[in-house]
């Protein structure tokens, strides 16, 4: 406490203004705690508010396997509706970074906001109770200690999304060639395509996750009535690969003029090979260019203190400099 108000009375110099600010500092947050936890035990307890909350996000009647989400996710959600827009007329570009990311619920935007808002702010209450325990610590040290935690609390989510989301593009570029391989098999041994895509998703169901449920999501989507192009162009979208988005297109042709399905899928399949076999040669290409950072700056100079040393050490002695 009275490190925090002698920052403030070296910000303001005045002693009897700093010792207001400061108890009313005091008063607002602890109003603000109040009216907080008020609001939110009211809002999580009241069973109207619960309900309307559990229909807006798709849980109108729930049963059996379906399990109703905690409290503090339909907080979180809460929260991020104030953040989030509410067009269903186009996907957001935040939507289309969560969907490529794996993150497919309706409530995922709101959950995303919500934690981008709610990380920052614990991060900069952690620093606020730390930083009265850290001695001679300037304001403006401290005042940028507080900003870098805020800045952490925001950044990191969205660094979080950005690596899983290539970390799932990459997995699913390595396994479509397999997949299309085993679609050429099934349509070739006279399915047609949604079946091949349903029989392909099962045998993918242990060794290639994603891509399996990906697949099924289709097979379900065709099922339901949706025509087998838009379907596609659903996984293209979900998946974020262009090379995807090629193959709809000349599978749309394909189901378009009557021509053969397994001659598409078999020519893309070994199209899709080769690039990836291409951007394998492309990645080891590139592996001597980075080797050489290391070998500057961590093994070169264990070299030269090992061969020249001794020698510098020997001339130093004979010149008498040692």
């Amino acid at each position: 406490m009275d490190y925090l108000l002698a920052l403030i009375k070296g910000a303001v110099g005045n002693e009897q203004l700093a010792r207001l600010l400061f108890l009313g500092a005091i008063g607002l947050s602890a109003a603000l705690a109040v009216v907080t936890v008020a609001l939110l035990v009211m809002g999580l307890q009241d069973p109207v508010q619960r309900r309307l909350a559990l229909i807006k996000r798709g849980h109108g009647d729930l049963s059996g396997d379906q399990r109703a989400p905690g409290n503090l996710q339909l907080l979180l959600e809460q929260v991020g509706q104030r953040f989030a827009k509410e067009d269903r007329s186009q996907v957001s570009a935040t939507r289309t970074l969560l969907m490529h990311a794996g993150y497919r619920s309706a409530s995922a935007v709101q959950l995303y906001w919500a934690i981008r808002l709610v990380l920052p702010l614990t991060l900069l209450g952690l620093a606020l109770l730390v930083l009265p325990l850290l001695p001679k610590l300037s304001l403006t040290l401290a005042l940028l200690l507080a900003a870098g935690a805020a800045g952490v609390g925001w950044l990191a989510p969205a660094i979080y999304v950005e690596k899983r989301k290539a970390a799932r593009i990459n997995r699913l570029r390595a396994a479509f060639p397999d997949a299309l391989d085993l679609m050429v098999v099934c349509v070739e041994s006279g399915l047609a395509l949604p079946q091949a895509i349903e029989r392909v998703a099962d045998e993918m169901a242990v060794s290639q996750v994603e891509l399996a449920e990906e697949l099924a999501l289709v097979n379900v989507e065709i099922r339901a009535g949706i025509p087998s192009a838009q379907a596609l162009k659903g996984l293209a979208l979900r998946t974020g690969l262009d090379d995807v988005q090629g193959l709809v297109s000349l599978l749309a042709q394909s189901i378009r003029f009557g021509t053969s399905i397994a001659d598409t899928l078999r020519i893309y399949a070994e199209e899709f090979r080769d690039r990836r076999t291409q951007a394998a040669e492309e990645q080891a290409a590139k592996v001597g260019t980075k080797l050489v950072f290391p070998l500057i700056f961590c093994l070169w100079p264990s070299f030269f203190l090992v061969a020249i040393g001794p020698a510098i050490i020997g001339v130093f002695k004979a010149f008498g400099k040692l």
